[in-house]
């Protein structure tokens, strides 16, 4: 089998021409029987309908799972500059007033968005929790340039939702360089390349590359302004469209080889598999050995699978006398304080909030886990859950648009929080 997953983020609400691109891109796709995901900006979708072709969003359904990329992307302020200083729960409730114009304009299109995708470098974890609940999501997906977390093999829940943010096979920026005959074999091979590893290849990129030579967004909103009137974005030559296009057709064809082509991969596919989350049956035994060889974090049993939030919760439930058998409940991510201390305060607060608190008593969570998990299992286990999300030197807050020196510590605790939620799917 030769996984693909494509995600075209169909975002350019300024440009003409890049209507004409995604027109010819689905026509591609749809002669080669390949799926993607059609990230929508909320000003697009109006843009296209507007202008007489909502055909083209009738397609983009038929042809694969269509979300919301946001309403407008990169005007500012940004949701990362509006949301980066308010508190969490303000900044969850003003998410989802920006962003609920977006599904509601969708859903009456017809195209009622299964999945989010931040704008470039907007990562917004608060999208996985509540605020994507509310507003009717199923998934979220980024990628490795963007999120403040690690690659994950495969997709996991994440928070409330489903979470993909894997590494992106195709270089960023590879459309702008068709029809040039490197981009094509470059393109390809690096596709090819993901399969030999045992991957997923995936496939991230914007139509209107194919009809422009740098993007939109950097030319009307860059360090953190509008900059006059918005214009479109720089132009190809017309005549140089149709090659780019063909370019593409190449190289989706030089995929195919004597044992088939690529078979899509979609996120209605994963979640039409996935066991949802369930009361998980757990025993001291491999809860000790999940310990010693996981740590405290994302890890799969012989029945079904634990977030680190779960473990936590099956570490109190032995503490305070469950016995040698733990089911486990689904465990939300840690906040608020509880009074009481030890594993009888976090299994109450649990029984109160659906959650586990942040502070047990005067004690981190963090530290109360890591001293419960070594009585079990007779070391200290790694915090896992810590490790899959970056540190702040490694992630991506200079694209182009943000005022120069913009970062996000808030939407980074956010992050180091919902980790504990972090948890692979299991099929059924």
């Amino acid at each position: 089998m030769k996984p693909l997953f494509v995600r075209l983020d169909v975002e350019d609400w300024l440009t003409p021409a890049s209507t004409w691109a995604l027109d010819g891109i689905l026509g591609v796709l749809a002669e080669r029987g390949l799926a993607a995901h059609f990230a929508l900006v909320g000003k697009k979708a109006r843009q296209l309908a507007g202008s007489g072709r909502s055909d083209l969003l009738a397609r983009m359904a038929a042809q694969g799972i269509v979300g919301s990329h946001s309403w407008s992307h990169s005007e500012h302020p940004t949701l990362a500059e509006e949301l980066e200083p308010l508190p969490a729960e303000t900044a969850r409730a003003r998410l989802i007033e920006r962003e609920q114009p977006t599904v509601d304009l969708l859903t009456r299109l017809g195209v009622a968005p299964r999945f989010f995708t931040q704008p470039g470098g907007n990562w917004l974890p608060d999208m996985s929790g509540s605020a994507g609940r509310a507003l009717g999501f199923a998934a979220v997906l980024s990628e490795s340039w963007n999120s403040y977390l690690e690659p994950t093999p495969g997709p996991m829940w994440y928070g409330d939702l489903l979470y993909w943010a894997p590494a992106v096979d195709l270089p960023k920026g590879l459309f702008f360089r068709l029809p040039e005959p490197d981009a094509v074999q470059e393109g390809a091979e690096a596709l090819r390349a993901a399969w030999r590893a045992g991957r997923t290849a995936v496939l991230v990129a914007h139509p209107t590359e194919l009809v422009t030579t740098a993007f939109w967004d950097q030319r009307n909103f860059h360090e953190g302004a509008a900059h006059g009137p918005a214009l479109p974005g720089p132009a190809r030559p017309a005549a140089a469209w149709q090659p780019a296009l063909d370019g593409l057709a190449r190289m989706l064809d030089a995929l195919w080889d004597s044992s088939g082509g690529p078979e899509s991969v979609t996120v209605d596919q994963w979640l039409g598999t996935a066991v949802a989350p369930a009361p998980t049956p757990v025993d001291r035994l491999e809860l000790a050995d999940v310990l010693r060889h996981v740590g405290v974090g994302p890890a799969r049993l012989t029945h079904g699978s634990l977030s680190a939030a779960e473990i936590a919760w099956a570490l109190a439930h032995g503490e305070a006398g469950g016995g040698d058998m733990a089911v486990v409940p689904p465990v939300g991510a840690p906040a608020g304080r509880w009074p009481d201390g030890g594993a009888d305060g976090i299994l109450a607060a649990h029984a109160a909030w659906g959650h586990l608190p942040a502070v047990v008593g005067s004690v981190a969570l963090g530290d109360w886990v890591a001293g419960a998990g070594e009585r079990l299992a007779g070391t200290a286990p790694r915090s896992t859950w810590r490790e899959a999300v970056r540190g702040p030197a490694a992630l991506h807050w200079d694209w182009p648009i943000f005022p120069p020196g913009f970062t996000a510590p808030r939407l980074l605790a956010e992050a180091q929080r919902l980790a504990w939620t972090l948890k692979p799917l299991v099929a059924r």
